[in-house]
């Protein structure tokens, strides 16, 4: 009896604990959390080494991006994401289920100052696989994703993954799959869903690897005629070298391999677009210093063009010029454990000329576990 009182003594605490965390974003909206917390306090009571976890996460972003009003508009991205989440874990945190948020201020949106969605998920974990299963936090994922597969507006504003993931780690690298269930069939939206995959495995100084993602742009319910399933899939195998401390520097990665993709509106056109193009990366750090050049040459990733941008298309609208280089330059003003501030400029040029957008960062993350 006396272990029944102490558990829901503690589960009483993880309550108030997230209501303080999460009062100031509470709405109609998270009637969603008091259920997570709810279920949180019916885990069974003879579970072993509970223990209680929480965390929290955040993204502050300041993007001042230049277009050039042909394959990109120019906009200014600024906000704030931040996630609170609180959970327990059992049986030595091999298993552990999570309930939080995750909220986004946009600067300057007064119809939508602030933007929430629920966070609630379970995670397995073990020494070699780790699976997620519910709403969590895109950061999670192993891969890299760069921005030809995923735009960084995606990874400001769409930062939650409502879906499934399967994570491998190994002695030599990691193979990782996932499920983002993006939109359910309704009388006003499409049913839409992207699987990718990533995999990245070195042998001394060589890289072998790949990533891509098939999204699916369904029908919603009863719809008309001049709507259309579409399919697209784009897919990056590479090959590449990585150095450790080369010279002056402390780490270099040079990669090279291939951007393909299917697209395809069906009923709307008999041909599938098959575009295929070379891509090639070279990264290097030195000290607080990072550079990173992305050149891309071939066909054109988005046939359909700039207008379906965050409907099937979700990487970055340049992949539709024949040429295309992308030149990141970072400067790191603080990086430890919990928090990383950092600002840079990123130059963009296609034949249609050159432009840049600035960029600040803060990431931070405190919580139970280092």
């Amino acid at each position: 009896m006396k272990k029944i009182i102490h558990f829901l003594t503690r589960i009483s605490s993880i309550k108030r604990m997230f209501l303080r965390m999460a009062s100031p974003i509470l709405n109609s909206q998270f009637s969603i959390l008091n259920l997570i917390i709810i279920l949180l306090s019916l885990l069974p009571l003879c579970a072993s080494a509970q223990q209680l976890e929480w965390n929290v996460s955040a993204l502050g972003f300041f993007d001042n991006s230049e277009g050039d009003h042909t394959y990109r508009r120019t906009q200014t991205y600024a906000g704030m994401s931040i996630n609170p989440e609180v959970g327990i874990s059992w049986n030595n945190g091999q298993h552990a289920i999570m309930g939080g948020a995750n909220v986004i201020t946009r600067w300057g949106d007064n119809a939508k100052a602030i933007k929430a969605k629920p966070l609630a998920y379970y995670q397995y974990k073990s020494p070699r696989f780790n699976f997620l299963l519910g709403n969590y936090d895109r950061d999670k994922l192993l891969g890299e994703y760069p921005e030809y597969l995923l735009a960084d507006t995606i990874r400001y504003y769409r930062p939650v993954i409502q879906g499934m993931a399967w994570q491998y780690q190994g002695e030599h690298g990691y193979f990782e799959a996932f499920l983002d269930w993006t939109s359910a069939i309704s009388k006003k939206d499409r049913e839409q869903f992207m699987a990718g995959i990533s995999t990245k495995f070195h042998f001394q100084h060589f890289l072998l690897g790949a990533e891509g993602y098939y999204y699916h742009y369904a029908l919603e319910y009863n719809s008309s005629e001049d709507e259309h399933i579409h399919d697209y899939l784009i897919a990056h195998p590479y090959i590449g070298f990585s150095y450790s401390k080369p010279a002056f520097l402390d780490s270099l990665e040079l990669k090279a391999g291939i951007l393909t993709a299917f697209d395809r509106e069906r009923g709307l056109e008999k041909a599938s677009h098959t575009p295929i193009g070379f891509l090639g990366e070279l990264y290097a750090a030195w000290k607080r210093l990072q550079f990173k050049e992305t050149i891309y040459a071939g066909g054109n990733m988005q046939h359909f063009g700039n207008a379906h941008f965050g409907q099937y298309y979700w990487g970055d609208t340049y992949t539709q010029a024949p040429f295309y280089s992308r030149t990141d330059l970072n400067y790191r003003f603080i990086s430890n454990n919990f928090a990383n501030v950092y600002a840079g400029v990123i130059v963009n040029a296609t034949r249609h000329g050159i432009n840049h957008h600035q960029v600040i960062t803060l990431r931070l993350n405190l919580g139970s576990k280092k």
